[in-house]
């Protein structure tokens, strides 16, 4: 390809074949769908009906109801949905069939994978941004705003609920949207074991093909009063790229026990430890031309990359009383060690963070209204001992104490008026403050301290004329930090924390409805939004320090479009599920000492996303899905003068699931990039040097199986 091709706007030959195959795609499923999770007998797997919408219970908002009840956009992903027949290598795979959700892979296991829901989160360097992540209850976001996927054992998941839009009300900082998931829940009458294998290869690069090998084990037991599970998995993989190679091994238990009448004592461990996560950065256009496999060779020669080893526990005790309501408390702690070696720095960062969380639901009954009052606390806390040095060691460039303390008293009211209406309305109150100790004082004292406040609010309300549509509508605003890594990166100072830097705030319209209809064989929804963001955190690069990022303001975005989703059953055994989002994302007035960018596209995230799957499941086990991946073009930039060419690509998965002696025996195998697209799955925004580059691999597969006693 030229590099031409990299830097225009337009649509290549792919992509017109691709449209065709979308025009298609949509005729067929109708309007797409909100992933849902079914349980079900051994007959109904034979329909895989994993992703039927149905009344089920949802508690990513704070509270048990039913989602009929909940006036949010709001899409839950099933295990069997998480992996069947998938690598489980990261979250794109897993929660693809989500609108308004999109995660870009990278390729590159030291900076994890970009999470951006509606627009929010796609300015993030490493890490998660502008998005809550939550497992079993306990934050994997810090209460600076970062967050992270790595450590997450996808395969150890048994289900994922996402909140789409903003909902600092519930979650205070960081809350563009959530994520939350949760363990797998062990059987009460038997204990089970899962071994798993995946054995995967990439392309042949240079002298040699490239592969990766992941094993997993999951044991489950009924014990005492309750449930214990277990879980463990190590992943090898020498990455599609140079200079890629990774090594992650995580370790989870889950007690749950019944210590009281209605209390219930809920103990989870996550471990991880990877001792190389090697970065490959981005690339120019220049060298994907020449070689898309290659890294970016400041990196090769620095040997950039992470060593990362993390633990986090977490207690949660629960009361439930036989009027409905009840009282809760989680305490939780995490220590994280890292060593990143970069091209401009050596940076080690020896983090301890803790919080707690307390909660009380009340029933009311105002007048012949059914309420439910909601109320608590959310305290965290973050310490990093930060040290800079040089890329050969031999200088201290930044030795300073970080500390981060987030405080967020809340309440909710759940109201149902009658059988039909429901609302919610939620108001929280977050002050964070970031205090530097300078312990670097050569050249200075930068110590300092920033507060960061905001009062956030929700309102919501959902109608159930009819099971076939359930209209909702709701209003929320959003408060998001600056984290301490893009505080401390100032252009202008060596230590300290940027004072210039603001936190950013936004204001969420919603209005939305879904439904089932034909006796359950259609399910869809429809969320259509309208954000106003002021002060939007926008990375940017100086040539002076490249491949470091820094952040400034944007004075006003806005983020609007609409998200549909659809799963239909047209036939026994047949499943097809869709789901598109059409975004508008554009800066409205955001100008620089160089440049006015008002009127220019947020960049780093489509315009539009299609994700279409047909799936066929016979009667002896046997099972095919053949999954479409459609993203429009986008900018690499603020200044829209580097485009990205749009991509579809095409997956397939096949395998078989029966009994063999006893055992339940299911292999798969997978293709993936059928059509060996070449295409820019993610880029570095604002990249100095021209780096935005970071390519995914053409067509490559794996194979599989998955074994538990019967």
């Amino acid at each position: 390809m030229t590099r031409d091709m990299w830097l225009r706007r337009g649509i290549g030959p792919s992509a017109l074949a691709g449209s065709q195959m979308l025009v298609f795609l949509l005729a067929v499923c109708g309007v797409p769908a909100d992933v849902a999770a079914q349980r079900r007998t051994r007959q109904d797997s034979l329909r895989d009906t994993t992703v039927v919408l149905r009344p089920l219970e949802v508690s990513v908002t704070r509270q048990q109801s039913s989602i009929s009840r909940i006036p949010f956009a709001i899409s839950t992903v099933d295990r069997r949905e998480l992996t069947r027949g998938r690598a489980t290598l990261g979250f794109d795979e897993a929660l693809v069939s989500v609108p308004g959700l999109f995660i870009a892979n990278r390729y590159n296991p030291s900076l994890d994978q970009r999470v951006s829901i509606r627009g929010f989160g796609s300015r993030s360097a490493f890490g998660a941004r502008g998005v809550k992540i939550l497992l079993d209850g306990i934050p994997q976001t810090l209460p600076d705003g970062q967050g992270q996927l790595t450590n997450v054992e996808i395969a150890s998941l048994g289900s994922v609920e996402v909140l789409r839009g903003p909902s600092s009300s519930l979650y205070g900082n960081a809350s563009g949207g959530v994520i939350a998931l949760t363990s797998v829940t062990p059987s009460l009458t038997r204990a089970t074991a899962t071994l798993r294998a995946v054995a995967g290869l990439y392309p042949k690069r240079a002298d040699r093909r490239h592969n990766y090998v992941k094993l997993q084990g999951l044991f489950t037991a009924p014990i005492g009063s309750g449930t214990l599970a277990v879980s463990g998995a190590r992943t090898t993989s020498d990455g599609y790229r140079e200079h890629s190679d990774a090594e992650i091994n995580t370790f989870s238990l889950r007690l749950e026990q019944e210590v009281a009448m209605g209390t219930t004592l809920l103990i989870s461990g996550h471990f991880a430890v990877n001792p190389v996560l090697n970065n490959p950065g981005s690339l120019n256009a220049g060298e994907v031309d020449e070689d898309r496999s290659q890294a970016n060779p400041r990196n090769v020669n620095a040997d950039a990359g992470k060593n990362v080893r993390q633990s986090q526990l977490g207690v949660n005790l629960k009361k439930r009383y036989a009027d409905g309501g009840s009282v809760g408390m989680t305490v939780f702690g995490l220590t994280r060690d890292l060593d990143n070696p970069l091209s401009f720095a050596n940076i080690q960062i020896d983090r301890r963070a803790f919080g707690a969380r307390a909660q009380a639901e009340v029933p009311l009954a105002l007048g012949s209204t059914a309420s439910r009052w909601i109320f608590g606390v959310d305290l965290q806390r973050q310490r990093d001992d930060r040290l800079h040095r040089s890329p050969d060691l031999s200088t201290v460039t930044r030795d300073q104490l970080e500390r981060v303390t987030e405080i967020g008293p809340f309440t909710q009211l759940a109201i149902d008026f009658g059988e039909r209406v429901s609302g919610i309305v939620g108001v929280r109150y977050d002050r964070v403050s970031f205090e530097a100790e300078d312990r670097l004082l050569t050249n200075g004292d930068d110590s300092g301290e920033r507060v960061m406040s905001a009062a956030s609010t929700s309102i919501g309300l959902v109608w159930r004329p009819h099971g076939a549509i359930q209209p909702y509508a709701n209003i929320s605003s959003s408060f998001e930090t600056p984290t301490t890594t893009e505080l401390a990166n100032r252009p202008s100072g060596p230590g300290g924390f940027n004072p210039e830097l603001d936190p950013q705030r936004a204001w969420n319209f919603e209005a939305g409805l879904r439904g089932a209809v034909a006796g359950g064989r259609l399910t869809y929804s429809a969320a259509a939004f309208h954000v106003n963001v002021t002060d939007a955190l926008i990375p940017f690069e100086v040539p002076s320090e490249p491949t470091r990022v820094f952040f400034r303001n944007a004075g006003k975005t806005r983020h609007r479009g609409i998200e549909l989703a659809a799963s239909a059953r047209p036939a026994a055994g047949l499943t097809i599920v869709s789901a598109f989002t059409l975004a508008d994302y554009t800066f409205q007035d955001f100008q620089t000492e160089d440049a006015v960018f008002d009127g220019n596209e947020i960049p780093g995230v489509p315009r539009q996303k299609f994700y279409g799957s047909v799936r066929y499941t016979s009667r002896v086990g046997l099972w095919v899905a053949n999954d479409y991946n459609v993203a429009s073009s986008y900018f690499a930039d603020d200044a829209n003068s580097v485009a990205i060419e749009n991509w579809i690509t095409a997956d397939l998965r096949a395998g078989w699931e029966g009994d063999i002696g006893g055992w339940r025996i299911a292999p798969f195998v997978g293709v993936l990039n059928i059509f060996n697209e070449e295409y820019i799955g993610s880029v570095t925004v604002n990249a100095g040097f021209g780096r935005y580059f970071e390519p995914s691999p053409p067509r490559n597969g794996y194979l599989g199986v998955e074994i538990s006693p019967r």
